[in-house]
């Protein structure tokens, strides 16, 4: 090629990287930053992303919980690693997230992106397509729970599209509690393990669950047997026919007590959320940051000692005269309300308060299954701590039967499907510390009306922007 031609090829390539960093300057001031730049760039220039020159360390983030929280955990043990970093950390998970990333953040001229490490949240159907333009070094699956039954059908479904966008020569980072996503390293060379063994956060073993992801062995099909179990199928298993089983962890969180998570029974950690799926999101990050990025054990958990992620999952707040914090879940995705509820459990006052909002499923199907109000574990709200269970939205009297059918006494509910009316009773009828938990579709339902009855003199939110 000419110096002319080849002047003329460089001064094409850069109108893709140049065209993302100007949309997404634009598209920051819409809300469409993070998306926005990448779906019209992957129009235009459908293999960009082929010709960037990326670092060595490309960890990609995947699974059905824990996605968002254990990408800014990495990034944040990264940085304090002296390591510049490359997220979506605003949460847009999708191919054109990625593109507009990944642009954005590279050179026009070289087309490198400026970078030691890329973290990057995929979401579990869009590996396939994302991972076609470049190979991750490593991919971290945190899990693969019943989730989104409109979306994506069933876990076995969801396995066998992550499958398609796992590329040969990837790490993989498997969580060895899930049994259904562990499974993907069977076999495979090389595979790192990560876990949570602490015996404060298993579950009784007499507990009954309203469904058993884990009944059976997904290598052989045979019955599972459990030593333990940390949250649903989540725990230490074994098929006795074929012999699969819980691996051995490169590094796990060993105890759970005092509000601290202890990992290899070296490092305490003071985490933001104290429950079992918030172990497992600290399992991940400290056990990717040591054996992939080669951060210091003891620097990785400086990092994450204390740490208080300001993406908008958790919010602090006070209503009435009372504290409160909202914790934003999932619906239709057992794990997140079962660990919601286990803080709330968890939490040292004598008396709590559930606030529980279901008003609108999803905000790109038209759906009223409530089937999946059956995979969570209410049951528990019958704890003498919880003094009231505030349930509201148009689905409020579905939630209420589920949790009536669960035991929980009658007395205690207050069933408001007006929005507004039941940020009174919030505010009036609480008893001690509030803790509020519903979707990305509803969270701002609950937000933007709790200021109207927050004091500024005592409000103490830390509110943040994010969703997924």
């Amino acid at each position: 090629m000419t110096g002319e031609g080849h002047k003329a090829f460089s001064e094409e390539s850069m109108l893709d990287i140049l065209t993302c960093k100007l949309l997404r300057a634009i598209g920051s001031k819409i809300g469409r930053g993070s998306s926005l730049p990448g779906l019209v760039c992957k129009k235009i220039w459908p293999k960009s992303l082929r010709t960037l020159k990326l670092p060595d360390k490309v960890i990609a983030v995947t699974g059905s919980n824990g996605k968002t929280s254990t990408v800014a955990l990495l990034c944040n043990i990264a940085e304090k690693a002296g390591l510049k970093v490359v997220s979506n950390r605003e949460g847009s998970n999708q191919t054109e997230g990625v593109v507009t990333a990944l642009l954005s953040s590279a050179d026009p001229r070289t087309r490198k992106v400026d970078a030691d490490v890329v973290i990057l949240e995929s979401d579990e159907r869009f590996c396939q397509y994302t991972f076609r333009e470049f190979t991750p070094s490593h991919i971290l699956i945190t899990n693969l729970f019943r989730d989104q039954l409109t979306r994506n059908g069933h876990r076995e479904f969801v396995k066998g599209e992550l499958q398609k966008g796992i590329p040969d020569g990837t790490v993989l980072i498997l969580n060895a509690n899930e049994p259904l996503s562990c499974s993907y390293g069977s076999g495979r060379e090389g595979t790192v393990y990560y876990g949570v063994s602490a015996p404060e956060l298993r579950e009784d073993p007499g507990l009954e669950h309203a469904y058993d992801d884990g009944a059976y062995c997904p290598v052989c099909g045979r019955k599972m047997e459990y030593d333990f179990r940390i949250s649903g199928h989540v725990g230490s298993f074994e098929c006795r026919k074929c012999g699969y089983r819980t691996p051995r962890t490169a590094h796990s969180v060993t105890k759970a007590a005092n509000g601290k998570f202890v990992i290899d029974s070296t490092w305490e950690i003071r985490p933001q959320i104290f429950n079992e799926a918030y172990a497992q999101n600290i399992s991940a990050a400290f056990t990717t940051a040591v054996e992939a990025m080669g951060v210091d054990p003891s620097v990785a958990a400086e990092a994450l000692d204390g740490l208080e992620l300001d993406n908008g999952r958790v919010v602090e707040f006070r209503i009435g005269g009372h504290s409160g914090r909202f914790m934003l879940c999932k619906h239709e995705n057992s794990m997140a309300y079962n660990a919601a509820i286990s803080t709330a459990l968890s939490d040292p006052s004598e008396a709590v308060t559930v606030v529980f909002i279901v008003d609108r499923l999803s905000r790109k199907y038209v759906a009223n299954d409530m089937s999946w109000l059956w995979d969570i574990d209410f049951h528990r709200l019958a704890d003498d701590k919880v003094r009231k269970i505030i349930l509201s939205g148009g689905f409020a009297h579905d939630a209420a039967e589920r949790l009536l059918v669960g035991g929980v006494p009658e007395e205690k509910l207050i069933i408001e499907p007006d929005l507004d009316r039941m940020m009174d009773d919030v505010a009036e009828r609480s008893e001690g510390y509030i803790y509020a938990m519903t979707c990305f579709t509803d969270q701002y339902k609950f937000l933007d009306r709790l200021k109207k009855y927050s004091d500024p003199s005592e409000s103490d939110s830390k509110q943040g922007g994010k969703t997924e």
